[in-house]
């Protein structure tokens, strides 16, 4: 049988807010004095987390105080998160991270968390240069060692980027965050799950 893997996404997953512009990075700007627009704001983000330009540059061109580590206290871990990635070694099943992020915005959380040593690998947007749902993200996950998307799960908060991996060959599964609903694709009605113990148990059945 083939090694199974399941492909988590961080923002919305393992991280409880989905949606990081509206509810982390444009409060923390405001609060250090910025006054760019959201466009502006939404624009250099996405540079930021394609790998064009750094952290520091973002901070530059919103104008506040470059300070990586600051922005990065205020996210929050999802209740259960490393116990799932523990539980899922346990269980056979190997953990990947897939998540639009800033490299080093990426390895603070992971550290400041501890969940580097449960995942085998994190396929950053700005290190591997695409963002869910462009295919070449998924591409850069279907080249890992040993991984069948056929034997893989993808577990996301919106269906957008699940309609994505689908077409890519994984299994998609729905993890409901602040950001699902915002995010809706007509006709399409993956399994879903509220929480950590709910997937691990999805996860602990499949394949079906």
């Amino acid at each position: 049988m083939s090694k199974r893997f399941v492909v988590l996404d961080a923002m919305g997953v393992l991280y409880r807010h989905g949606n990081v512009v509206r509810n982390l990075l444009i409060p923390y700007l405001r609060d250090g004095g910025c006054t760019r627009t959201e466009t502006d704001i939404r624009d250099a983000y996405r540079r930021c987390t394609l790998g064009e330009i750094s952290t520091g540059d973002l901070w530059a061109r919103l104008g506040v105080p470059a300070d990586d580590a600051a922005y990065c206290e205020r996210h929050v871990l999802t209740p259960g998160a490393p116990e799932l990635l523990r539980d899922l070694s346990s269980a056979g099943i190997t953990p990947l991270v897939l998540t639009n992020d800033a490299a080093p915005w990426s390895e603070l959380l992971r550290r400041r968390f501890g969940l580097s040593e449960y995942v085998d690998r994190w396929f950053v947007s700005s290190e591997i240069g695409a963002r869910k749902p462009a295919p070449a993200a998924y591409d850069a996950v279907l080249r890992h060692p040993g991984l069948d998307p056929a034997q893989s799960v993808l577990v996301d908060d919106r269906p957008t980027n699940l309609v994505a991996a689908q077409e890519a060959g994984f299994a998609p599964v729905l993890f409901h965050s602040d950001d699902t609903a915002a995010n809706p694709v007509a006709g399409f009605a993956p399994a879903a799950v509220r929480s950590m113990p709910e997937l691990f148990a999805w996860l602990s059945s499949w394949p079906r």
